[in-house]
């Protein structure tokens, strides 16, 4: 820092520059909307970068409550707490940071005492909607209007062995009018029928194992049904051949023994590697020597069509497997999508709590893709893992466990030792039964709580989480002098302060043993409330609703932990989140106003894959907007919007532009990287974003 003389009362004195600002702005960290009366509360503050202050103090409903001293540190972090008493009624809390040039003051929080009435938490940090947008439900439509059309997933012509073929038949909705039963016709007769959660306007799926005793021809169609009222999908018809008998298929509710059948090198590996597919240009992945990861998600190949040999591996240093469930407790999934609670039950017949499974069998080890063979024991995503793999050895593929409605057991496994123990048994022997995997990543929403399930959550489980990172770590390293290769630990964590601070000054301890902190820095704002903001800002807007929901103060929060800034990686969006019926907004600028409801979205209500924003929204990568919207960037957050103040539409998401200032972010502050969920969501211009954006060369 520069200094620069200035003449007073006829003395010279030396001031440095800094200290003529007043300090940075101090933030209150969580607590709950509404105590007890007579209860002390716990008041802690943070500054998480940025001019110190020497004191501080804590006013309720301006009234002075505690204050403290300070040394100022440069331009690291600074915090304080207190406890106080406070009477019934409401208060508002500020902290106000204070040095000699003035004082700072923090967003004010407003807190119920005995009775008053509780704001609670705006649900904003949901980490991706990480397993297909489960996580914010609304209420079932009971009247009997027509569900909307299901589709039946892929079915492969069969071979029968031993006398029969037992094969998967899937179907999914993905938005509209929901159903409250499903049936399964075979050549047009009801062959099985379950019930159903209506969850209007979002999706429902189901699935069921048939089986087929006669070679021939058969036709299935779904019907989805709201008492008497029915939509059939479109029939799927395949063949059933006589096989010569003999063949195993593997045993086991996952896929059991492959036998003497080697993935590396009995797979047939024609067409591979595929080439780069829409708009994806080749990139030197390892040129700046930073992750370039994405994930993939099981689901993605119904629907969607997404499937593995369209994924740009050549662009990617790592690609995490959207998701490995837990057997055990799982009410979110339950109450989310009961049709894949059942399918998860399912796998889990015979297996131990805390044991992890494949979810959708089907998609994962029994699907067939071109080269696979009728008696193969691994068919499915798996096997196009292993030719993903021998195709682009590199690449680092990692099993991700959780997500939003699968995270419910992890609370348990961090606490308990007994449970982690089953856990990590059964982790490690997973990864080497299925040895295309590179490692583990940990997706639990959220040490803490605040995730699916608003019964989950104590303090203990931010050293749960620490604990559970070392514990497996040790067992990695255990099978790599085992095996002689390497193994990665990873974990999506929120990224939102709030969050992150459940695990507080056990980062430390983390961060020593994994290798990828992967900070999910969207989804601070959505359709779940009518609060406006930037999903994925790189910095906090200047009005914004929520402190600490930008990745920037993400980011100097967990380096005011120690956390080394090569573990860190920021999140990109390859969807944006949207409101319509936005009141209040200015002409340019949506973000004082209030939302009004969901867009109708791609796949769930309020979430629009970015392929489908670029192409209907702004009309081209670099485009100003079609369709009623214009597309503005927000120098100060570093991010993008487009808004239509006609109509009241509004959506924030990721841009080419946006996606290369995070590049920037990370090799000025020497960050590990960047990460995306969810890669069939773009069409190839954001991949290509994070590799320019990180500094790696076009080959």
């Amino acid at each position: 820092m520069k200094t620069q003389s200035f003449l007073i009362g006829g003395a010279g004195v030396l001031l440095s520059a800094g200290l003529m600002a007043a300090p940075a702005k101090p933030v209150i960290s969580w607590m709950p909307a509404e105590v007890a009366d007579g209860a002390d509360t716990s008041v802690a503050w943070d500054m998480w970068w940025g001019e110190n202050g020497t004191s501080w103090n804590l006013t309720g409903n301006g009234a002075d409550l505690c204050e403290g001293s300070l040394t100022p540190n440069g331009t690291n972090a600074q915090s304080g707490s207190c406890t106080v008493d406070l009477t019934a009624g409401s208060h508002e809390l500020i902290v106000n940071l204070c040095n000699d040039s003035g004082c700072t003051a923090s967003d004010p929080k407003s807190l119920t005492v005995a009775g008053g009435d509780s704001g609670g938490d705006d649900g904003g940090d949901t980490g991706g909607g990480d397993d297909g947008g489960d996580g914010d439900t609304g209420g079932g439509d009971d009247s009997a209007t027509a569900p909307a059309a299901p589709t039946v997933g892929w079915l492969g012509d069969q071979t029968m062995s031993n006398g029969e073929a037992n094969f998967t038949v899937g179907w999914n909705m993905w938005w509209g009018e929901n159903g409250t039963e499903w049936r399964l016709l075979e050549n047009g007769v009801e062959i099985y029928s379950a019930s159903l959660t209506a969850n209007t306007p979002n999706a429902q799926s189901g699935s069921v194992g048939v089986t087929v005793t006669e070679a021939g021809d058969y036709s299935y169609a779904v019907s989805l049904c709201n008492g008497d009222v029915c939509t059939d999908s479109a029939t799927s018809t395949i063949t059933v051949a006589a096989g010569s008998g003999g063949g195993d298929d593997g045993g086991g509710d996952d896929g059991g023994d492959t036998g003497d059948f080697d993935p590396w090198t009995d797979l047939d590996m024609t067409g591979w590697p595929h080439p780069l597919k829409q708009n994806n240009q080749p990139y030197d992945t390892q040129a700046a020597g930073k992750q370039v990861g994405a994930y993939f998600v099981e689901w993605g190949i119904y629907g969607r069509d997404y499937q593995p040999s369209d994924i740009p591996a050549e662009n990617l240093t790592h690609l995490y497997y959207g998701f490995i469930p837990i057997c055990g407790p799982n009410s979110s999934l339950q109450d989310a999508n009961p049709s894949g609670y059942s399918a998860l039950v399912s796998q889990c017949e015979g297996k131990q709590d805390y044991e992890v499974v494949v979810h959708d069998k089907f998609a994962a080890l029994e699907k067939s893709y071109p080269g696979d063979q009728w008696d193969q024991p691994i068919r499915g995503i798996f096997a196009q893992m292993y030719r993903l793999k021998q195709a682009h050895p590199d690449l680092v593929i990692l099993p991700s466990v959780g997500g939003w409605t699968l995270s419910d057991p992890l609370y348990d496994i961090g606490t308990d030792p007994a449970a982690r123990q089953v856990f990590i048994d059964s982790m490690i022997a997973f990864i080497k039964k299925y040895d295309f995997f590179d490692g583990i990543d940990i997706d639990w929403e959220f040490p803490g709580g605040g995730g699916a399930n608003p019964d989950l959550g104590s303090p203990e489980d931010g050293q749960g989480f620490v604990t559970l990172m070392q514990e497996l770590r040790v067992a990695l390293d255990e099978l790599e002098a085992e095996t002689g290769r390497t193994y990665q630990l990873t974990a999506a964590m929120s990224g939102g302060v709030e969050k992150l601070s459940a695990v507080g000054d056990g980062w430390d301890d983390a961060a020593q043993v994994m290798d990828h902190i992967n900070l999910m820095t969207y989804d601070y704002y959505g359709a779940w409330n009518n609060v406006l903001g930037h999903q994925t800002g790189l910095y906090p807007a200047p009005d914004a609703a929520k402190p600490g929901f930008s990745a920037h103060e993400a980011v100097q929060y967990m380096l005011s932990e120690n956390v080394p800034p090569q573990k860190l990686s920021l999140g990109v969006a390859m969807y944006g989140r949207g409101w319509k019926g936005v009141t209040g907004g200015q002409p340019d600028y949506p973000f004082t106003g209030t939302g009004g409801g969901a867009i109708e979205g791609s796949w769930e209500a309020g979430i629009q894959d970015y392929k489908d924003i670029e192409s209907e929204v702004m009309g081209g990568p670099a485009g100003d907007g079609i369709n009623g919207y214009q597309v503005y960037w927000d120098d100060t957050a570093q991010a993008s919007y487009a808004w239509d103040y006609t109509n009241g539409n509004l959506l924030t998401f990721d841009t080419q532009r946006s996606v290369e200032a995070k590049g920037d972010y990370v090799l000025q502050n020497n960050l590990g990287g960047l990460f995306a969920w969810e890669i069939d969501a773009d069409n190839g211009h954001i991949l290509n974003s994070m590799n320019s954006g990180l500094g790696n060369p076009q080959q």
